[in-house]
């Protein structure tokens, strides 16, 4: 299997929702559709378009490979509360198959699904903002691939307007987290942070490129320390000062007492460059056994609506209000990309478009 990073497809997201009350029963099925047939598992790490060649399905010895059907249960992180709904089974992903003029799929010809990460990024409409929910269990997330006598399920047209657009998206948001796991203070929990060192410091590339510098970016940080004095973590956008957040020193003696303090911030700002750096710094103020660490930086920006050639992903939580119809509205030079809906992760919609010189709308 083949994660693709230089195939024409556009994907983006029309609605940033909550999917777990799809798939989700009261009752539960007599039977787990893995209980008969072959079945191969398939690990994935990220959101991301991926290929499957049927060759590789031959060489799997799937039986009856013109007829490929991927399932899952991947909803990111279940909830720990028992009476939250959960999925019940497998249920089926649509996929789609690139044969040959024969119109059947076979030597040669190969398919595409949609696959996530065990990660979310979910929109709140009451902050006009996202937040993103880190899996704190497994990063990896799993597919079951079977074939049989009966067809899968495929990615189909998505449905026309009711009528025409009174919303036009040029732009995007630009999302970005940087949140990585590597010491857990206290050896239990599932919390987890990374050292910031007072020498020198961390350094985070978003790796955005068009960056809107007329629109806010907003952020959000999570930072803790431990020391016996006040210490200070500062926020820096290529060099320039962006905001500092103070941590209340704690009692290094007191061992029932908090063994580090935590401090966060979220606020905007206009970005620098179109392509920003950043960097986070911790001073200790003069106390050499202050250790400080970062929990997570959140950026939430506006981008244009450009299509490389790689795999991308638009969402404009603008596009979503009562009764707006919205044309998007893409610059894609010299390339005409497939264009998915992914806003039901298990049933994309294909999406057609029109394209003027340089520019695509859909």
């Amino acid at each position: 299997m083949t994660r693709l990073s230089n195939i024409l497809l556009l994907i983006f997201f029309l609605i940033i929702n909550d999917l777990y009350s799809q798939g989700v029963k009261d009752s539960y099925s007599s039977s787990s559709v893995l209980a008969g047939g072959q079945w191969f598992k398939i690990a994935v790490l990220k959101d991301g378009i991926y290929r499957i060649d049927y060759s590789d399905l031959k060489q799997m010895g799937l039986f009856n490979p013109s007829n490929p059907r991927i399932y899952s249960n991947n909803f990111g992180q279940l909830s720990y509360y028992n009476d939250d709904p959960k999925p019940d089974d497998l249920k089926e992903v649509a996929v789609h198959l690139v044969t040959g003029s024969d119109g059947i799929f076979n030597e040669g010809d190969y398919l595409l699904f949609f696959g996530q990460s065990t990660n979310r990024w979910n929109f709140n409409p009451l902050k006009s903002s996202y937040d993103y929910l880190k899996h704190n269990y497994s990063d990896t997330a799993f597919y079951f691939l079977t074939s049989g006598s009966q067809v899968g399920k495929k990615i189909l047209n998505g449905d026309e307007p009711a009528g025409p657009p009174n919303y036009f998206s040029s732009q995007s948001d630009a999302l970005f987290v940087h949140e990585l796991d590597n010491e857990n203070l206290l050896k239990s929990g599932r919390e987890w942070y990374q050292p910031v060192s007072a020498m020198t410091g961390l350094s985070i590339n978003p790796g955005f490129t068009d960056l809107r510098t007329d629109e806010k970016l907003k952020y959000r940080i999570r930072v803790l320390a431990r020391a016996s004095v006040n210490t200070l973590f500062r926020l820096y956008e290529n060099s320039t000062l962006q905001r500092t957040l103070q941590v209340q020193g704690v009692n290094l003696y007191n061992y029932t007492g908090t063994y580090a303090q935590i401090a966060d911030s979220s606020a905007s700002f206009y970005p620098l460059s179109s392509s920003p750096s950043f960097e986070i710094r911790f001073y200790n103020n003069g106390e050499p056994a202050a250790r400080g660490w970062l929990d997570y930086v959140i950026l939430q920006g506006r981008r244009n609506n450009t299509f490389a050639g790689n795999t991308a992903f638009f969402s404009d939580y603008r596009s979503i209000g009562a009764g707006r119809i919205t044309e998007f509205t893409f610059s894609s030079p010299a390339n005409t990309p497939l264009v998915w809906d992914i806003t039901d992760p298990f049933n994309p919609s294909r999406i057609n478009y029109s394209k003027t010189g340089d520019n695509l709308n859909s």
